[in-house]
């Protein structure tokens, strides 16, 4: 049986229509303004508590007001870089917007991320020349979902970075996995390439995003031997989904379920390769993966306030928002990759391809990453470990985390 692309279309839009009443809730709009590290933000957030966040706390006003003193205990409290777990019970007790705001401030607190997202604004804003020789580097592109078909208007194909890598002068590959592969199919044949690439002896670059990014980790993780890492010196995750989707679990349940399958169908999606994206097995599957610390690990995060949502995430947002600060298809700390760095893109979601700078701002990155590289910047520095609390005591009551006594990132 034949379905018109009308037709298809026609039940795509119900799907959505059917998220977007399954998600809709009154929320609340309260503007704010204030500086972010440098950055000026001015949008809408969901609570009194995120105004204060970034109006005062943030500013250093306020010291002699309770909130202030509760916020800053909050802060002192966090020993390392709090989990989903925490920022879900943070969003209990004040706000998502909160929480993210509290997410975003805690990555820069550590002082190499900060050091870090300074000269990555500095790259952006200078043409700046990498003072090496950059013949000595190759660099991968690990192109994210569907990309043969969505590359073109999602950016999933890295067209445009590729273009601009070489006009900087770096040779670089697309690297064309199966474009609706599993996460296991995925990094077996992105495995396979580096293992072709290394025999160059050049010096090997990984940058992939979304989906691309649990294969990434797979691959790095559990697919090489230790010989075969040696040319592998850096992995740029952008917005990696490494921990999973609850989004895709939340498709896979009764009522959707029947129309995200004729979604599949129609697309001749692979229900196992959806189903490896999910939250259980990419959990289960980051736990046990162990990266090789001397591959300097960078990640591009995309941290929005509600305010901030682009066309493709705002539908998708209130979906994830019971579980607490996200990007519209994952929850924001489930992106940092283990041992690693960040740089933080606060008012950016999920969907890179909404900001017009994103092509250029992956070069930045790719430049930022060789200059640490050359100049071994990352023996000075330590990242900051993503851990589960035990308790962390907010207002009157403490809030309870699941205990976990090693650091899983």
């Amino acid at each position: 049986m034949k379905i018109s692309k009308k037709h298809y279309y026609i039940a795509v839009t119900c799907v959505l229509a059917s998220l977007f009443l399954l998600s809709c809730s009154s929320s609340t709009k309260i503007p704010a303004k204030g500086e972010f590290f440098g950055i000026t933000v001015e949008t809408t957030v969901d609570s009194e508590f995120a105004r204060y966040y970034l109006e005062t706390y943030l500013q250093d006003k306020g010291r002699d007001q309770a909130l202030f003193a509760r916020i800053d205990l909050l802060h002192k409290q966090t020993a390392s870089l709090p989990n989903r777990e925490v920022l879900k019970r943070i969003s209990q007790e004040f706000s998502v917007d909160f929480a993210s705001l509290f997410f975003a401030s805690e990555l820069l607190s550590n002082e190499c991320n900060l050091e870090l997202n300074q000269s990555f604004s500095h790259y952006l804003a200078n043409d700046i020349e990498v003072e090496t020789d950059i013949s000595s580097y190759l660099l991968l592109f690990v192109p994210g979902w569907d990309y043969a078909e969505n590359g073109p208007h999602t950016g999933a194909d890295f067209a445009q970075p590729r273009i601009l890598a070489q006009d900087f002068g770096i040779e670089n590959y697309l690297v064309e996995i199966p474009p609706t592969g599993s996460v296991s199919e995925n990094a077996a044949y992105l495995a396979a390439e580096i293992r072709r690439h290394g025999r160059s002896g050049k010096k090997i670059l990984i940058a992939g995003a979304s989906s691309a990014g649990p294969a990434i980790h797979l691959a790095l993780g559990e697919k090489l031997r230790p010989e075969e890492l040696r040319t592998v010196k850096a992995w740029l995750n952008l917005g990696g989904i490494l921990q999973g989707s609850p989004l895709i679990d939340f498709l896979q349940r009764k009522p959707q379920r029947w129309l995200f399958n004729f979604v599949m169908w129609f697309k001749g999606w692979d229900d196992e390769a959806i189903s490896s994206m999910g939250v259980v097995p990419s959990r289960e599957r980051f736990e046990r993966l162990r990266v090789n610390a001397d591959i300097f690990t960078l990640n591009y995060i995309g941290i929005p306030l509600s305010g901030q949502l682009s066309k493709y995430s705002w539908d998708k947002y209130p979906l994830l928002k019971a579980d607490g600060p996200n990007d519209g298809l994952t929850l924001v700390a489930d992106v940092v990759a283990p041992n690693s760095f960040t740089v933080v893109a606060l008012g950016s979601d999920h969907f890179f391809a909404e900001d017009p700078r994103i092509n250029e701002k992956t070069v930045a990155l790719m430049k930022l990453i060789i200059t640490y590289l050359e100049n071994d910047i990352t023996s000075e520095c330590s990242p900051p470990m993503l851990r589960s609390l035990r308790s962390l005591r907010v207002g009157d009551g403490p809030l309870w985390v699941s205990r976990q006594d090693r650091v899983f990132a």
